[in-house]
């Protein structure tokens, strides 16, 4: 009797036995599921990653707008020290062309801020009016205000090859470099004289450089833009008729033909 199975014993068995089987709803849940975890993953490092490039994006953008306003309120300070608001007449040329000049400039005042001071650049019809430095090297001031502070804007200087300006005297080629800055310091606007307006008009087409002793004006007889190079960087020559060939270069290449006569007499 003891081997006896009741059929409440075969109900139990038969109750108990049978494994469910998952269906195909059952994987393409799970499928999706996953899918929808490592989207939501995608989504979220690309989301840290567009943070990333904006933070990173705002600090340079905080940066470079400081070193213009550090830029501008060194150029204030010089500029309340330096120039007097007293307009200058002067006379120049052969046809005795009189020009004013709007502001008395000092040149001791200027050496007590930096000695590397050489004069003040003004050029009005490009709102260019900065003091001119001089280290000796062509590097410094690529990276560095007037007052030797650090600034990507850096400065207006000379070529450290024109080591006759120290003693207030003109080589034959005075160099000067600048940035050209997006918020039109420094030489940004100079791209300004390639525009119709301002070659047509005769009076743009003068530079002021104050020095020492001196209150210059220049008249520009050249306008190009080139890729690099080295010709230029030349501050005297060996002979007449080598600063004669020199000068034509630089005269054929202007891209405007200006009216202006120039000789080896001519210093530029």
């Amino acid at each position: 009797m003891s081997n006896l199975k009741t059929d409440e014993d075969d109900d139990f068995i038969t109750s108990a036995s049978p494994e469910t089987e998952p269906d195909e709803a059952d994987f393409a849940f799970d499928a999706k599921e996953k899918k929808k975890k490592r989207s939501s993953i995608i989504s979220r490092i690309i989301l840290i990653i567009c943070a990333c490039v904006f933070v990173f994006a705002a600090v340079r953008l905080v940066s470079i707008l400081l070193e213009y306003k550090k830029g501008n309120d060194i150029y204030d300070n010089i500029e309340g020290n330096v120039l007097d608001d007293t307009p200058v007449n002067i006379t120049i040329g052969e046809d005795n062309q009189d020009v004013t000049i709007p502001f008395v400039y000092n040149h001791q005042a200027l050496l007590d801020i930096n000695p590397d001071g050489l004069g003040f650049l003004y050029v009005p019809s490009v709102d260019i009016r900065l003091p001119i430095a001089q280290t000796t090297d062509n590097d410094f001031y690529l990276t560095h205000s007037f007052d030797k502070s650090y600034n990507k804007a850096g400065w207006i200087f000379a070529d450290y090859i024109n080591k006759n300006l120290k003693n207030n005297e003109l080589d034959k080629n005075t160099i000067i470099y600048g940035h050209n800055r997006q918020n039109n310091s420094m030489f940004g606007t100079l791209s300004n004289v390639f525009k119709e307006e301002w070659l047509s008009n005769k009076e743009n087409h003068y530079i002021n450089f104050s020095t020492l002793n001196n209150n210059m004006v220049w008249e520009v007889f050249s306008t190009y833009t080139i890729e690099k190079e080295e010709y230029y960087i030349q501050s005297n020559f060996s002979s007449d008729e080598e600063y004669i060939s020199f000068l034509n270069t630089i005269k054929n290449r202007s891209t405007y033909k200006y009216d202006v006569n120039i000789s080896k007499e001519d210093k530029i």
